[in-house]
């Protein structure tokens, strides 16, 4: 059932954001059921900067409560971890981050404010690179349980350059 969900809530987000920051979003989140949007919005940027900040710290403890049982991960560079995945390459030094910050959140609840939407855009500078910041763009989905919103999917995507590792465009005859 969970499975079905995340797929229907990924398709969502193919579809184009109304709007393009955080800021933005607070007052169509308010409209959209009053006071209980705006607090849900609310607990959903909050569990986004303690993400950010346990992710900086590698505190894998403040993670491992911040992430669901069924947490998909999906990286920049296409590898899939899962929830224990993802923990054990931060405690096995394998997926460190100097400096990680948000440049735009988008927050659009979803299933009766059960679930959240969130989409944005990302800078990095990897632990090995120091001189080398990244960007990207993420797609996570949060839901929230009694205890709080854990996280169920992540999806990152590097932003480069325009002819940036682009691959060699192919001619194939359609069959």
């Amino acid at each position: 059932m969970r499975a079905t969900t995340i797929l229907a809530l990924c398709l969502v987000c193919l579809a184009p954001p109304a709007l393009g920051s955080q800021a933005a979003l607070e007052p169509a989140a308010r409209s959209q059921g009053g006071a209980a949007q705006g607090q849900a919005a609310a607990g959903v940027r909050e569990a986004e900067r303690l993400r950010a900040q346990a992710l900086i710290q590698r505190d894998i403890d403040t993670l491992r409560r911040l992430i669901s049982g069924d947490y998909y991960h999906v990286e920049s560079n296409g590898r899939v971890r899962t929830k224990t995945e993802f923990l054990q390459a931060l405690a096995r030094d394998e997926y460190r981050i100097r400096n990680y910050g948000v440049e735009e959140m988008e927050i659009r609840l979803v299933d009766d404010g059960g679930t959240a939407i969130v989409t944005g855009t990302y800078r990095s500078v990897p632990m090995d690179q120091p001189a080398t910041t990244l960007r990207g763009r993420y797609v996570r989905i949060w839901t929230r349980y009694p205890e709080g919103w854990r996280v169920a999917l992540h999806q990152g995507t590097q932003i480069r350059p325009v002819g940036t590792n682009a691959p060699e465009a192919r001619t194939q005859a359609m069959q």
